[in-house]
């Protein structure tokens, strides 16, 4: 009798990503993976794990040229992925040689941006992964998932941008982000700078986690925006808005089904945002669901983000105290000492706050150096241990080519 798995909360990131060798640009390689901090190390042979097309020292090191991001599962990245890789084979891109025509028999340079015709129907080109990537982006089953692709190298987006300006059906602005060294970043919200900048882990969730879990910690006065009825979040599927001051829950069915009303697109099943019924801001389809499946599928995981959060938050006010405690020191030891302190008579007052809660330990440190027996004294108690988040369950994903 095979035992079913329990259920995986949804990866914190999963991407497919382009590879280019920096040695000798026309080799590439297509892969996808939940760290791709991690992953290109492997592909450069500086850790276990890389693909054996990547693995000759002569076309090393690799680089990242583009990521494409949004990835709601694993399934769905390898779905991607594969497409991506056999564009020959793929059910998504069948009939778009016919649309596009001419424009797909030709080959761009990336230095003087201007096209050439192809002799053969090479698929191993920068162009034609470009090509091909286009096609799945716009494709009837990818076109409603909210993917972007994220580009780390200028020459790279150069051929990206010709050939979108080429078609006649260009992808929308908001389907692109550039990042690395390409020109004219957008916004400074959505750069990151390099890969190593890449939202890989569930730090981005810990404030909307935080605030969840206590509005649905006593949810009596409760009830979904939507259909006015007290939302039970022991047995039903409840989406709290993450605006840091909106207080708005709503059961998923509801909520999803006015996203699709308001967007007037009822042939979809998941919508991608919509404007939350109690703050009317927008708010993202696919951070709502990360949130609801991490707070219901991984227990443990959310405990661990909180605590380090917490424990985080307590250095940061340790550290606030300590400079407040250190500019009172300064102040006091800058100011005039009072005419009193001048009598040869006066006896200063015993002021026990000036001592910290470790006075005894410096008195014995004192005392022991003094008499040679500082060998005898206890040891210090063992500092407190740090807690460290394991690496995301979805390892076994990377090893998948």
């Amino acid at each position: 009798m095979d035992v079913q798995e329990e259920p995986k909360p949804i990866p914190a990131y999963y991407c497919c990503y382009l590879l280019r060798s920096t040695v000798r640009h026309a080799s590439l390689y297509i892969g996808s993976t939940p760290n791709p901090i991690r992953r290109l190390p492997q592909h450069n042979g500086d850790a276990k794990g890389g693909a054996k097309r990547t693995s000759r020292d002569k076309l090393r090191p690799w680089e990242i040229a583009l990521v494409v991001e949004g990835f709601m599962s694993r399934v769905g990245a390898l779905q991607f992925e594969w497409a991506w890789q056999h564009p020959e084979k793929s059910r998504h891109l069948l009939g778009d040689e016919r649309e596009l025509g001419s424009q797909s028999k030709a080959i761009i340079n990336p230095k003087t941006e201007k096209a050439k015709p192809r002799a053969s129907r090479s698929r191993r080109s920068l162009t034609a992964h470009l090509e091909d990537l286009h096609s799945l982006i716009r494709s009837t089953y990818f076109a409603s998932w909210p993917l972007r692709i994220r580009f780390f190298r200028a020459d790279v987006y150069r051929v990206w941008r010709i050939w979108n300006e080429r078609v006649n059906l260009p992808l929308p602005e908001t389907k692109t982000i550039l990042d690395g060294d390409c020109p004219g970043q957008g916004s400074k919200e959505a750069a990151v700078g390099s890969i190593n900048g890449l939202p890989v882990d569930y730090s981005k969730l810990k404030d909307y986690l935080e605030k969840s879990i206590f509005l649905l910690e006593d949810a009596e006065d409760l009830r979904c925006q939507v259909c006015r009825a007290s939302v039970v979040p022991n047995t039903e599927q409840i989406v709290v808005c993450p605006e840091t001051h909106c207080r708005g829950t709503n059961h998923i069915l509801c909520l999803s089904k006015r996203f699709l009303e308001v967007a007037g697109d009822l042939y979809n099943l998941v919508p991608t945002s919509g404007a939350c019924p109690t703050c009317e801001k927008a708010v993202s389809w696919p951070v709502m669901m990360q949130e609801l499946s991490l707070r219901n599928r991984a227990e443990k995981d959310v405990r661990k983000i909180l605590r380090r959060k917490e424990k985080r938050h307590g250095k940061e006010l340790a550290k606030v105290s300590s400079s407040k405690e250190q500019a009172a020191a300064v102040r006091e030891a800058s100011a005039e000492p009072p005419q009193h302190s001048q009598d040869p008579g006066y006896t200063l007052p015993f002021n026990d706050s000036l001592l910290n809660d470790s006075w005894y330990e410096e008195v014995d440190i004192e005392s022991d150096s003094e008499y040679g027996t500082q060998q005898n004294r206890s040891p210090p108690p063992p500092s407190r241990l740090e807690i460290v988040v394991e690496d995301s369950e979805w390892d076994d994903a990377e090893i998948i080519e």
